[in-house]
């Protein structure tokens, strides 16, 4: 790849949809396999993914956008279109900048809806689908006590700005841990280097909540064709185990992993096994 290559390692921007959206490519060699890295579209930013997976650079040239709204990307002027339906959009649009037919997805959290999305919309241009922690449009969690939680806690804060909005997350961050005394709400603070947007939280799950953005996830499971692995750790309060089932049960083929001891953030409180399981299904 040249310098100029839009795949070439380094920061990079492309014109998406009307709006310049960022993007970090990692690689060690020139011509590995692209496999894009979502984050999730609500603000918090692409840093934390480019820290935590960086190691994959040296099997795969690793894609990681900044959605739009997000870090420096351009935020769309209406904020209805900030829905999962248009980063999907932008996802494919990227995917032609960068000269692909066809790529391998990571999403985690909402990021994990972005990349379903993708798969359900692009079903031919998905060779494989790693789905870390997902959340699921159109499901109907049957668990809800994280978000009674979430609440109680923001009520008693003042969350009006980014400064504060990342404050908010940082003390939430414990219920995200089946193990917060092991340190994980730390190591996240210390990965998560940027300030999040407060304005994409609320235009990401308001659009998608809008009547243009609604999407029933659920009811297209069926259309995916990728090589999909699920993965959930059994003590996530956020998405859980009964998201990943639903999304196992309707994806044709993919495989679920069911992590103990494990939370929303597998790579840190069961380093070997998600790291083993994610490689291994990716260089199959």
């Amino acid at each position: 790849m040249s310098s100029s290559s839009p795949l070439s390692a380094g920061a990079h921007t492309a014109n998406i949809n009307n709006l310049t959206i960022h993007y970090k490519v990692l690689a060690t060699s020139p011509n590995l396999p692209p496999l894009i890295i979502h984050p999730p579209p609500w603000g918090v930013g692409a840093d934390i993914y480019v820290n935590a997976f960086a190691r994959l650079s040296s099997h795969f040239t690793l894609i990681i956008p900044s959605p739009r709204g997000n870090d420096s990307s351009d935020r769309p002027a209406d904020a209805s279109a900030m829905s999962t339906r248009h980063v999907v959009a932008d996802l494919d649009v990227l995917r032609s900048h960068l000269g692909l037919e066809r790529m391998s997805l990571i999403g985690h959290s909402s990021g994990g809806t972005v990349a379903l999305g993708y798969a359900i919309k692009f079903p031919e241009r998905v060779d494989n689908l790693v789905l870390i922690e997902t959340d699921l449009l159109g499901y109907q969690r049957k668990d809800v006590s994280f978000f009674a939680d979430v609440g109680k806690i923001h009520a008693g804060m003042s969350v009006g700005s980014d400064a504060e909005f990342r404050e908010f997350v940082l003390r939430i961050m414990p219920l995200y841990f089946a193990h917060p005394e092991n340190g994980g709400p730390e190591a996240f603070e210390k990965a998560w280097t940027s300030v999040p947007s407060l304005w994409a939280y609320g235009a990401y799950y308001g659009a998608d909540q809008s009547e243009g953005g609604k999407w029933d996830q659920v009811v297209e499971l069926d259309k995916v064709k990728a090589r999909t692995l699920v993965i959930v750790g059994r003590q996530d309060r956020t998405c859980g185990v009964e998201v990943a089932e639903c999304v196992a049960a309707g994806v044709q083929g993919s495989s679920l992993e069911v992590f103990e001891e494990c939370g929303h953030f597998p790579w840190v409180e069961q380093q070997q096994r998600f790291w083993d399981g994610v490689e291994s299904f990716l260089k199959a």
